[in-house]
């Protein structure tokens, strides 16, 4: 029994040593095979042939997928009030029978977010046929006033585009080259105080570091380059106490930390002095 087993062993040993060699040879054979095309990529890349090749697939699918029904059909647009409709196609670049896939979402938006009302962009493709693009618009917050022009503008100082005074009468007016870049921090700080702001009919930028206020009544107000919370404050506490600037003033000067001064319209005539009397 023990050499019939020793026989069967020895049988067997062959066909293994036969299956690990043609095994070896199969992983030879993948490495040479994988190491043959490697090679043939990298020199069609270095030839600038791969990525002809890759430009002519591409365009060949996008027009495939064209003709089977991935065509832009519907373009439809969220959130547009002021935004010109002209101007934002233009900027999509999107034509009805356009291959879908044949445009990038994102630079559409990006062409899409440098229009002057548009503060943010959303473009969704969604297959096969629809596009949506969703805006976020900015809000005006003053009317700017330059060079005899008059435009809106928004928060971060984005010129929206000419305007009419008339059109937008709840618009406050700033004056200036810089006014649009510092307006909102101004706009802010009046509005800590309603009953001051509703009476400024408008408000200058004055040699790019500080604001004059013009009151409805002519009264002038200038402010500091610095600190001018407290100056309004100040402000506004002189005229809730004293109703200062219902007096005979046309200027006020807060420019000094802590001080107010006052120009009167009429300065008061001074007294004239008593002769002195004569002895009798």
């Amino acid at each position: 029994m023990s050499s019939l087993t020793s026989a069967a062993r020895a049988m067997r040993r062959p066909p293994k040593r036969r299956n690990a060699a043609l095994r070896w040879t199969l992983r030879g054979l993948k490495v040479t095979v994988m190491a043959a095309i490697v090679a043939i990529v990298g020199i069609t890349w270095r030839s600038g042939a791969l990525s002809s090749c890759l430009d002519r697939a591409e365009t060949t699918a996008i027009a495939v997928s064209a003709g089977i029904g991935f065509r832009v059909e519907e373009v439809d647009v969220a959130g547009r009030v002021e935004t010109d409709p002209r101007a934002l196609l233009a900027a999509a670049g999107l034509k009805r029978g356009d291959p879908i896939l044949s445009f990038d979402p994102e630079d559409v938006r990006q062409r899409i977010e440098s229009l002057p009302w548009v503060a943010s962009a959303a473009v969704e493709r969604r297959l096969p046929n629809y596009v949506a693009i969703t805006l976020v618009e900015r809000t005006p917050i003053a009317l700017w006033q330059h060079n005899e022009r008059i435009s809106l503008i928004a928060a971060d100082g984005a010129n929206l585009g000419p305007a009419a005074v008339e059109s937008r009468p709840d618009l406050p007016l700033v004056v200036g080259g810089d006014a649009p870049a510092h307006a909102a921090d101004l706009l802010g700080m009046l509005a800590e105080h309603p009953d001051l702001a509703k009476r400024i009919s408008s408000s200058s930028w004055i040699g790019s570091r500080r604001w004059d206020l013009k009151m409805d009544n002519g009264v002038e107000v200038r402010l500091p380059e610095s600190d001018v919370a407290n100056a309004l404050q100040q402000l506004a506490d002189a005229e809730s106490e004293t109703r200062l600037l219902e007096r005979d003033v046309t200027a006020v000067d807060l420019r000094l930390p802590g001080k107010m001064i006052v120009r009167l319209g009429h300065q008061p005539v001074a007294a004239k002095p008593a002769k002195p009397q004569q002895g009798i």
